[in-house]
């Protein structure tokens, strides 16, 4: 964790922040029009850039993503749920690079941490990796903006998990090794830039890893159950009910998990 407020004190790292919430923005604008939920999210082909942005530049990448987003909701999503929108693609680089460095295995393999795909195993580690971070952005975002009255749980928590999951996972294999080779040449790697002693550890104690993923996932699956059977909502419909009780309901439900899930990333 230390290395989010580290990192500023690095010429390179700032640069690059600016860099990847440039990049972000400006992919995210050309769809801006095609909606999903109007005034809330859109069909985003770029989010599979946070994931990217977060393995290959750490916490450049997370405070990049999350500028980003925030500045492309400047034209026409711009609203009180653009805090969490903020935090959301934050934790969405944030737990990408946090799972692909961070978790200890045994086993050749899970050795190198190289941010690229190189091997079926780390394929399979990236897809892994992708789900996770993109579920973890779903339940930030879906919790703050049901709290707002903004949108249903359900279907918010739905369309961002399965846009980020499917769009990384189809394009990233392909970009994330062009991208890590021009990173590499130009010594951009966030671990080349920063002194060990301003990067966290990798956590030794495997409960903090899998807080992510229990508080990533148990947050999702029981946001869906709680919106869909306990309050009425649809996965298919982002509109609310008269009484608006269901989305408060789903998001005191979805509270705790939310609580392990950042507490074990800020953790790992």
């Amino acid at each position: 964790m230390k290395e989010l407020v580290r990192m500023w004190k690095y010429g390179t790292m700032v640069a690059v922040t600016v860099l990847c919430a440039g990049i972000y923005m400006l992919f995210l604008l050309p769809t801006k029009s095609i909606t999903l939920i109007p005034g809330i999210t859109e069909i985003r082909p770029a989010s599979l850039l946070p994931v990217i942005f977060g393995m290959l530049f750490g916490p450049a990448g997370a405070w990049g993503s999350a500028i980003g987003n925030l500045g492309g909701d400047l034209f026409g999503t711009l609203s009180p749920g653009s805090i969490f929108g903020f935090a959301g693609n934050f934790l969405y680089a944030f737990v990408s690079y946090k799972l692909w460095y961070h978790i200890n295995s045994s086993g050749k393999h899970i050795k190198d941490r190289t941010p690229t795909i190189n091997s079926p195993w780390k394929l399979a580690r990236f897809g892994i990796t992708a789900f996770i971070a993109s579920a973890s952005c779903a339940v930030i975002i879906a919790w703050g903006l049901s709290l707002l009255q903004m949108a249903s749980f359900p279907a918010l928590a739905a369309i961002i998990t399965l846009n980020n999951t499917v769009t990384t996972l189809i394009f990233g294999p392909v970009i994330l090794p062009l991208l890590y080779s021009a990173a590499k040449r130009n010594k951009l790697i966030w671990t080349d830039v920063m002194h060990p002693k301003d990067i966290s550890k990798p956590s030794s104690n495997r409960v903090h890893p899998l807080m992510i993923i229990s508080g990533s996932t148990g947050g999702l699956v029981t946001g869906l159950t709680a919106g869909c059977l306990l309050s009425g909502q649809s996965i298919t419909g982002w509109q609310l009910s008269p009484s608006n009780i269901g989305n408060i309901i789903t998001a005191l439900i979805v509270m705790p998990f939310l609580v392990i899930l950042l507490y074990g990333s800020f953790n790992s």
